[in-house]
């Protein structure tokens, strides 16, 4: 059973993989199908691990006596001996370590990204403060948080002309509404506790590649869709900013992104594939949860007499 609890967890992430390719059409839905999946492997891994190392997380906890009293706990979440059960507890360890050197990094490098009041020009927009930064470079992303911010580089303003700077704008302010700094923070976690999953980095690329689509179509309805696709083009050199932030080139996507706003502006059915791939998911996910509540009330079965 521990083993389907595993397989969900590397299963699930892999839907989101295939919306790097898939997703233009309704970026959305991509978004939250790349994001719920590989929120949801990192869960079903996480329980797994957290399964298989139970014998040698209890001892750790409690010394002998825990183990004494759930010999039938032990014997039944060790499945491949104590050498399986250190294992998972070395990449379940590793895996929060990972998650919250990730996030901890991540608070950092959005601290640092934060223009304060004494450097470039802050006009008030709406909800936010447009930042020009006095630097040649072209650069462009959001911060969220207390005293959002859309920070443009004077490099990047300069080469943009009025509607292609309002759809930028409009771009980045799509980030800030819509609170795609938790989608990311999410996404980096999960990242994070799959790092051995050889799939999860183009898992939780694809989902940075759908917030970036979902900007842009979320910008198209409010400006230009021609300016913001020129707008695009004179932004391919930018510098990337960090992937703690929403940046207007943050994702490597621009041939995708060109063609979606090419394409039909205005809502489309969901296809086919979109709804195999949702199916696919909530199967998997399904029958991890079914594989895993068993264990776990065996789990805490054993424990609530201490």
């Amino acid at each position: 059973m521990i083993v389907l609890v595993l397989a969900a967890g590397l299963l699930t992430a892999l839907p989101g993989m295939l919306t790097c390719r898939m997703g233009g059409g309704h970026p959305r839905t991509w978004a939250l199908l790349a994001s719920t999946s590989l929120l949801a492997a990192g869960f079903y891994v996480l329980v797994g691990l957290a399964l298989l190392a139970a014998p040698v997380l209890l001892l750790a906890a409690g010394g002998a006596s825990v183990t004494q009293v759930c010999e039938v706990l032990v014997q039944r979440f060790e499945p491949g001996g104590l050498v399986t059960a250190w294992l998972a507890a070395g990449l379940l360890g590793s895996g929060v370590a990972s998650t919250a050197w990730r996030l901890l990094r991540s608070r950092r490098r959005r601290m640092t990204l934060r223009v304060p009041s004494y450097v470039g020009v802050h006009e008030p927009h709406d909800g936010f403060e447009l930042v020009t930064l006095p630097t040649e470079a072209a650069l462009a992303y959001s911060v969220a948080g207390r005293g959002p911010q859309v920070v443009i580089a004077r490099g990047l303003r300069a080469r943009l002309d009025e509607g292609q700077l309002a759809a930028v704008v409009a771009h980045e302010h799509a980030h800030l509404r819509r609170h795609h700094q938790r989608w990311l923070d999410a996404i980096d976690a999960s990242a994070g506790l799959l790092w051995f999953v050889p799939w999860a980095r183009r898992c939780a690329r694809a989902a940075r590649v759908a917030l970036e689509c979902w900007a842009d179509r979320e910008a198209a309805e409010v400006a230009d869709p021609c300016s913001l696709r020129d707008a695009l083009l004179v932004a391919a050199d930018a510098v990337p900013a960090h992937h703690a932030v929403a940046s207007l080139n943050g994702a490597d996507a621009l041939v995708q992104r060109i063609a979606m706003l090419d394409g039909d502006h205005g809502r489309r059915d969901l296809s086919a594939s979109t709804l195999s791939l949702l199916a696919f998911t909530a199967i998997v996910a399904t029958a991890g949860a079914v594989s895993a509540g068993p264990q776990l009330a065996v789990l805490f079965s054993h424990l609530c007499p201490l």
